[in-house]
């Protein structure tokens, strides 16, 4: 890289540098920060969220969205000093040493770089990166992320059907690592159908199925870091989920169950909800009948009262998807996974700003992507998920044109696609009027200007409605 100056074209790059840049940004999706902040020659974004949707479907290719992004930029002459600038305002200092290493950051002369931007550079190539910090830190060194009553170690003569957990004051059990590691067969990484213990992996850890003693199944969720993140964020992460479910319970939110910290890894211990996720259902996984029309009017108004609930508590939760909506076995609807809920500034529901860009692409508002944390934007997600249920599409699929579920609106909107022919064919006992009733709903969801979406309360009266008509709601 020492042939790379600030005036280096990025098309340039060798494919080495650029595979560099996506292995700092790819994770964490660290390269939409840098995205939203490019400008075009009118000094207007470059990009919308349009484009950063299809920059996040190529993933499905196996191919990096920092590498496409850069490759689109670099068509418009864009030099490797207007890439820093942008790394630098987002602390990307990892990725600005792939690009201007010490050598020719720190020592770049005043004439060249500028004195202010020089500076910054060289605080940049001195400071230790995160990744450095957390390779560095040593199990011993990280402290507990919770307070947690003392829970004695079994000895090696405890069987398994002896327990040490104890339960906290507000009625969580504390488990031991080894505690867990028994109850999920030594973290058996079959899937669940094979005879092993694996539910399934999301962004943040694996979710292992587990049996207390009398017999008691849970879901077991293990902790991992991301590529891009400190322990520091997990442990954030960790404590964030259990304060929420501490202070929030509803019928329509997942319950927890307990936790570890004494281990190598954060474990969460939630109910076992053996309807698995929405996701999986509508996709019919492993030969499931398709849910009734009915079942799905009920699972969309139980949805809508556990995103209220949340509203209605001051708490956004960032990351609403029907992955992250599980059923029990009356397929009655809890929304999970909450390490990413934040609540609202000065405990109101309103806007809040992070310069951390959170979240699953595909479900995203607009104002989402520029890192605007708002209520309507989980109303937003919401209307992808009723889609989801009207169609029985997943929310992006790469072989299908449009590949992005939210886009297909704007077919059936002008009318090169009929909503007939949209709704899931598999659903049994749907009336048009109210598949109607419910596509109106997603589609004012979906509406560009997160001021002209109705709030969840207003959805949700829309969705009981409908769920009313049909008192006996069968699968």
């Amino acid at each position: 890289m020492c042939d790379v100056t600030r005036d280096t074209p990025v098309r340039k790059l060798r494919f080495s540098a650029l595979r560099a840049l996506s292995d700092l940004l790819d994770p964490q999706h660290a390269w939409r920060s840098v995205a939203t902040d490019i400008r075009g020659a009118s000094g207007e974004p470059r990009y919308s969220q349009q484009h950063i949707r299809r920059f996040e479907a190529v993933v499905l290719q196996g191919k990096s969205p920092t590498m496409e992004m850069l490759f689109d930029w670099g068509t418009t002459d864009c030099t490797v000093g207007d890439l820093v600038e942008i790394l630098l305002r987002h602390q990307l200092l990892a990725a600005v040493s792939v690009l201007l290493p010490d050598h020719s950051t720190c020592h770049a002369s005043a004439g060249s770089s500028g004195a202010s931007l020089s500076t910054l550079q060289c605080e940049a190539a001195e400071r230790p990166s995160e990744a450095c910090l957390q390779a560095c830190m040593r199990p011993e060194m990280i402290t507990k992320p919770v307070s947690r009553p003392v829970v004695m170690e079994p000895d090696s003569s405890s069987g398994p059907e002896e327990n040490t957990w104890s339960t906290t004051e507000e009625g969580f059990y504390t488990f031991t690592h080894r505690e867990l590691t028994v109850m999920t067969s030594g973290w058996d990484e079959r899937p669940v159908k094979h005879g092993g213990c694996l539910l399934g992996a999301g962004g943040f850890g694996v979710v292992f199925r587990g049996s207390m003693c009398g017999g008691t199944d849970v879901a077991v969720k293990k902790l991992n870091p991301l590529d891009d993140s400190s322990l520091e964020d997990l442990k954030t992460q960790f404590n964030q989920e259990i304060q929420i479910l501490r202070s929030l319970k509803h019928e329509n939110l997942v319950s927890m169950v307990g936790f570890s910290g004494d281990g190598q890894h954060l474990c969460l211990v939630y109910e076992f909800m053996p309807g698995g996720s929405l996701l999986e259902r509508l996709a019919c996984a492993d030969g499931a009948s398709a849910l009734s029309w009915l079942s799905r009017c009920c699972i969309s108004a139980g949805a809508a009262r556990g995103l209220q609930y949340l509203h209605h508590n001051n708490h956004i939760h960032r990351d609403v998807k029907s992955g992250n909506i599980l059923l029990d076995e009356d397929f009655v609807p809890k929304i999970s996974d909450f390490g990413l809920t934040r609540a609202s500034a000065n405990h109101s529901c309103s806007t809040v700003m992070t310069g951390r860009i959170v979240g699953t692409t595909a479900y995203m508002a607009p104002e989402a992507l520029r890192g605007e944390i708002t209520p309507k934007s989980d109303v937003f997600s919401f209307g992808v998920v009723l889609l989801e249920i009207l169609s029985g599409l997943p929310p992006v699929d790469e072989s299908r044109d449009p590949k992005l579920l939210m886009e297909m609106k704007d077919e059936i909107d002008d009318e090169e696609l009929s909503l007939e022919d949209f709704i899931d064919g598999k659903m049994q006992g749907w009336r048009m009027e109210e598949v109607e009733r419910m596509y109106d709903v997603a589609s004012r969801c979906l509406c560009e200007k997160k001021n002209k979406r109705p709030t969840i309360t207003e959805v949700l009266s829309e969705l009981e409605d409908l769920h009313h008509k049909h008192p006996q709601s069968s699968r």
